[in-house]
């Protein structure tokens, strides 16, 4: 690999948690995969929340957050939500 070529950028993504809010306040995921000359992309993130005039951003190093830890987040919660739900109404 040409060296001027390491850690390119390969795409990136941006997730709204919250996507139907009136967008004055956000919580967002931006994700950019990088080339460092390994077999599998880098992800470098960055989460945001963002309140009218006022933003606070977290620098994730590493993968922090990641696919499998997004399914297992939701699969957790809908299963409490399930049960938060039998709790309102009993069958």
């Amino acid at each position: 690999m040409n060296p001027s070529e390491k850690n390119r950028q390969l795409t990136r993504h941006c997730f709204a948690f919250n996507p139907t809010d009136n967008g004055g306040e956000q919580l967002t995921l931006h994700t950019v995969f990088e080339d460092n000359g390994d077999d599998e992309p880098i992800m470098s993130q960055r989460l945001t929340l963002q309140s009218y005039c006022n933003a606070a951003h977290f620098e994730l190093s590493g993968v922090t957050i990641t696919p499998e830890s997004l399914r297992k987040l939701a699969n957790e919660l809908e299963s409490k939500l399930v049960e938060a739900r039998g709790v309102l109404c009993p069958r």
